[in-house]
């Protein structure tokens, strides 16, 4: 049966369409020759269960250390809402630019530009 879309869409859909971005799965090795070395590895931590926290909140919560971030506001792969509640975990040392002149490739699209401003930022020297 071919994939509709069009019931995946708008607001009485049953099932969102989900953008998979940067996420890289088993099969993909099978497809792209340059992941085959990495099948055995991928397979191992894919099926790893047992994994501890990612982060230790208690250490990230209002964070000495000066830092900056660059938030799309419709950025597809990251959640504005998602990205302002880590800066918010973070504290007031966590200054976002709030923009879309860039999206999520915004440091690969102009490296100096993003990376200039962000340190600006971080040091306070720049407001957004």
């Amino acid at each position: 049966q071919e994939f509709q879309h069009l019931d995946r869409l708008g607001p009485d859909a049953s099932e969102p369409i989900l953008l998979y971005g940067e996420h890289v799965f088993s099969w993909m090795a099978e497809d792209y020759a340059m992941l085959r070395p990495l099948q055995e590895t991928a397979n191992i931590l894919a099926a790893k269960t047992d994994w501890g926290p990612l982060y230790d909140l208690s250490v990230l919560k209002d964070t000495k250390v000066p830092c900056a971030g660059l938030v799309s506001y419709e950025d597809i792969y990251v959640e504005r809402e998602f990205a302002e509640a880590t800066a918010t975990i973070l504290g007031n040392n966590c200054r976002l630019w709030l923009s879309n002149e860039f999206q999520h490739s915004g440091l690969r699209d102009s490296p100096k530009e993003v990376f200039e401003r962000l340190l600006a930022l971080a040091a306070g020297t720049i407001e957004f």
